[in-house]
């Protein structure tokens, strides 16, 4: 399936997203633009950093794609209509990089704008579910455009949201786009196979100057950018291939979805705080008090982003989790809705289990291991 030739495009978008990562966490220049400080209630590094990884991510893409469509036309079209639809959220995010003075109601705006775009530029979106109570709520005028908003925005926001700790992030977007590439291939759709695996490829070049060491951060541009390609090529596949349960991407992605959502929960519910207020309660930020932080918490710069970037392993795992399964289950839909909800359940009953000071045993072994 790859030869020298077709290899090229992924080699070329590789290094130019490595290389523009690099030089924004090396070139002292550079490095000031968007920098993120160590202050803030969600801030758990322990330098100063920029924050304008998504520009290396848009320009691994652009390369990438531009030499992928000189002999695959038909990925280069399809890749520039995806970045096309997600101008307007990228540049949103960006502007709060640089700024810090974007509001969460224009992010939001500018996040929708996007997602209509992929609605209106690919005439798809959550037509069906295979649920049949849902299926019939969807044959309303206007509901598959107002749920595919729903959807996508929703799961933009996600990514940012679980964007906290060191390669959290970037790889567990790496992790679902080769589950996305892995049920492409399984579907015998080459396309979407291979605009997937370009988008790991373009990741691992930010990913190893953001992992371990946290030199450069995605950032909202770069969080939501990823967002987008990832709910985009999620709903994409299932619309192309009717044997394909779209539950199957709903259970690839299901980590930052039910941290979201229990998220909104917990904040509206049990905090009575507004629902976009920003906390310290993540499940991550839990991983990092309760088993990584408390061992070495005075620890030297070099210790705290070690015990940063664990955190990211241990998510990793409990991300990779589900994509297997919906490669197994790729077209049951019962058995993926039965998946999804245990993993709501471990999530939450994890969760609890760190907040009341009760570390499951393995995760508090973790804390004391070296690696």
């Amino acid at each position: 399936m790859f030869s020298l030739h077709t290899t090229v495009p992924f080699l070329l978008a590789f290094v130019a997203s490595c290389g523009v990562s690099w030089m924004l966490s090396h070139n002292q220049w550079v490095k000031a633009w968007g920098q993120d400080t160590s202050g803030g209630i969600q801030k758990f590094h322990a330098q100063p950093t920029s924050r304008l990884g998504g520009v290396a991510l848009l320009l691994g893409l652009c390369v990438g794609l531009y030499f992928q469509s000189s002999h695959k036309l038909n990925d280069g079209i399809l890749g520039l209509a995806l970045l096309v639809s997600s101008v307007p959220v990228f540049l949103g995010g960006v502007a709060e990089d640089l700024t810090h003075k974007v509001t969460p109601t224009i992010r939001m705006l500018l996040t929708l704008a996007s997602c209509a775009m992929v609605y209106v530029i690919f005439q798809m979106g959550v037509k069906r579910t295979d649920i049949w109570l849902i299926d019939s709520f969807l044959n309303l005028p206007g509901m598959p455009l107002l749920v595919t908003l729903l959807v996508a925005a929703g799961f933009v926001n996600a990514i940012n949201i679980i964007d906290g700790f060191h390669g959290l992030a970037s790889g567990s977007v790496m992790l679902m786009l080769m589950g996305i590439s892995a049920l492409a291939f399984r579907v015998d759709d080459p396309i979407i196979f291979r605009l997937s695996l370009m988008t790991v490829v373009v990741t691992l070049g930010f990913f190893i100057w953001n992992w371990p060491k946290g030199s450069v951060f995605l950032g909202d541009g770069g969080a939501y950018l990823l967002g987008l390609w990832v709910v985009e090529l999620g709903l994409l596949l299932p619309h192309r291939t009717a044997e394909l349960s779209p539950m199957a991407p709903v259970l690839v992605g299901i980590y930052p979805l039910v941290e979201t959502l229990y998220t909104m929960m917990r904040r509206k519910f049990i905090r009575s705080h507004p629902v976009g207020h920003p906390d310290a309660l993540h499940l991550h930020t839990l991983i990092y008090r309760r088993i990584f932080r408390s061992v070495n918490a005075s620890g030297s710069v070099r210790e705290k982003n070690w015990n940063n970037a664990k955190v990211s392993v241990v998510l990793w795992v409990i991300a990779a989790i589900p994509s297997m399964l919906a490669l197994v289950f790729w077209n049951q839909t019962a058995v993926l809705l039965f998946c999804m909800l245990i993993f709501a359940m471990f999530y939450i009953h994890l969760y609890q289990r760190l907040v009341r000071f009760k570390t499951p045993l393995f995760l508090a072994r973790l804390g004391l291991r070296k690696f």
